[in-house]
């Protein structure tokens, strides 16, 4: 395994620990968590996804009914959300309690972008590392999610993978991005106001990076985080590394990413 895959591993598998006990806590859970490293399913799930999937491509419909069919396997109602413009794009959406009145949204992106200069371009830290995170997450707690967690009404948890994130080279990255998160808010496919909280996944995996807080309004979010990263490592659960979440707010500095039509939205 090369070293820059080793990087990703590690910081992949240091955020699915975060979310993890994050997720628990969210849910005011009272018994300790008990979490096992998957680092294989992590690395064999990562594998079937690190190929060419620009919508249209073989690559992209092998990625999508590998998706549809692991979420199936863990527990989820699998739902595949088809937009039909002038290119095809499918939301793939993973659901526990689908009659619950609010939801956790957990979000990445699948698809990768299509250039003429790299038609192998497989977009590991841009969309891969980030399906196969969500994917993990949902494994480790697959036995708390189908059981305990399956019996509530008050909250759901979805896992979406959205599609047409990618512009394609020849036209303007305005007017021809993020179309699969797009089209969910502005159509609604859950009512934006049942959403509690959206995480969107994407650009993991990067040597030495870190996460700062971008927005004042989930500051708290981003502050509670960093303090279960230091809990974790003053436990002992966490093997020396960088810093990932740090208490600092860079509000003035973003990029645009599937999040963005939520805020445009009022969500």
């Amino acid at each position: 395994m090369s070293p820059r895959i080793i990087l990703i591993v590690f910081a992949a598998s240091i955020i699915i620990l975060l979310i993890n006990y994050g997720i628990y806590i969210w849910f005011w859970k009272e018994t300790t968590p008990i979490f096992i490293s998957d680092e294989k399913y992590f690395n064999t799930t990562l594998a079937k996804i690190l190929k060419p999937r620009w919508p249209g491509s073989f690559g992209h419909s092998e990625v999508l009914n590998f998706l549809i069919e692991e979420l199936q396997e863990l527990g989820f109602a699998a739902v595949r959300d088809e937009l039909f413009d002038q290119i095809p794009f499918t939301n793939v959406l993973g659901i526990i309690n689908m009659e619950a009145s609010d939801f956790i949204l957990l979000s990445c992106h699948y698809d990768s972008k299509f250039t003429k200069s790299n038609a192998f371009y497989v977009g590991a830290t841009d969309g891969a590392v980030s399906c196969a995170i969500l994917l993990s997450i949902a494994k480790s707690l697959k036995t708390f999610l189908t059981g305990e967690f399956s019996k509530r009404k008050d909250i759901g948890l979805m896992l979406t993978f959205f599609d047409g994130h990618e512009s394609f080279e020849d036209e303007t990255q305005d007017t021809n991005s993020l179309n699969g998160s797009r089209r969910f808010a502005l159509e609604e496919t859950i009512p934006l106001k049942s959403i509690e909280l959206i995480i969107t996944l994407n650009l993991i995996g990067a040597p030495n990076h870190i996460y700062m807080s971008h927005y004042d309004n989930t500051y708290l979010l981003h502050k509670l985080m960093a303090n279960i990263e230091q809990q974790l490592k003053k436990a002992g659960q966490l093997t020396d590394c960088h810093q990932l979440f740090h208490n600092l707010k860079d509000h003035d500095s973003d990029i645009e990413d599937d999040h963005y039509p939520f805020l445009e939205e009022g969500s």
